[in-house]
């Protein structure tokens, strides 16, 4: 598996930091940037390529969009995304893209580089959370000591970083992201439990645990909301029918996919196919 390696250090400095909110789908922005970039999704999907590969965000990501890479969206973000970031200093002893088995990677947990992956998938954890709010708060202050403390909270957000992906994923990297992929690729129906657990070599109860911890949800609540997702995008462009794009993203009954649509978007597939104003659009607030 592929990791970042960053030293802890005290000349960690926070360049930017801040909050982004996208009402419509937007692709990211096609860049390579002299700087890291902590980017964490707070509410929405986006996918995002960086140097090659294709990685697949969802509420509860965090993606180390790395200095000197080359990052842009391949898929639109969600309607109504809301991502926050944290932008800090490359060091000269920052190495990306080494290849380390999860022991390697433990090995360095007693030492003062931080393993983290392109994307670690924090689930629930609220800590990351609370700390990219802090960051920015302070950020943003008149604190006499805002530099330093700055400093003391992004290291502390990256060590945590480090630690869930050895802890919270470890081995089990490489079966979330063969699930993930499969569930994006079969865009016309949804996998069962059952096979996806084939899939990875596990049981269904295994499966189900282990995915709930790491996505936050289940396994049908993930696709459902992956493929009501794509449907919205695709009703926007005008180009299919409402029972096409049912069909498409393997929703059976027609009817069905109208009431979980609405029930996710706040307003039904037809309204927003024939374009009618978006004032009932669900939009919630970051809390």
């Amino acid at each position: 598996m592929l990791y970042d390696l960053l030293p802890l250090s005290l000349d960690r400095r926070v360049t930017l930091c801040g909050t982004n909110y996208y009402p419509n789908p937007t692709l990211h922005v096609d860049r390579v940037m002299e700087e890291h970039d902590l980017m964490y999704i707070y509410d929405g999907q986006w996918q995002v390529n960086q140097d090659g590969t294709n990685h697949h965000m969802v509420s509860g990501d965090v993606m180390l969009l790395r200095a000197g890479s080359h990052h842009f969206g391949t898929a639109a973000c969600t309607p109504n995304m809301r991502n926050m970031f944290v932008h800090f200093n490359r060091l000269p002893g920052d190495r990306g893209a080494v290849e380390l088995t999860p022991e390697e990677a433990r090995m360095h947990a007693a030492g003062d580089r931080l393993c983290i992956p392109t994307v670690v998938h924090c689930g629930q954890d609220s800590s990351v959370n609370a700390t990219m709010r802090e960051i920015i708060g302070v950020y943003w202050s008149h604190r006499d000591d805002r530099e330093r403390t700055l400093t003391v909270l992004l290291n502390g957000m990256l060590n945590e970083l480090a630690y869930l992906a050895r802890n919270t994923l470890g081995e089990s990297e490489e079966w979330i992201t063969v699930l993930l992929k499969a569930m994006s690729l079969e865009a016309e129906r949804f996998i069962s439990l059952e096979e996806a657990a084939e899939l990875v070599h596990m049981s269904v109860r295994t499966l189900s645990s282990r995915f709930r911890r790491i996505m936050g949800r289940s396994v049908h609540e993930y696709q459902l909301s992956m493929k009501l997702e794509s449907a919205y995008n695709a009703l926007r462009t005008g180009h299919y029918t409402v029972r096409e794009v049912s069909q498409n993203f393997g929703f059976c009954d027609p009817f069905y996919f109208s009431r979980v649509f609405k029930q996710h978007f706040g307003i039904t597939p037809s309204e927003l196919k024939r374009g009618e104003p978006s004032v009932n659009i669900n939009r919630p607030e970051m809390r």
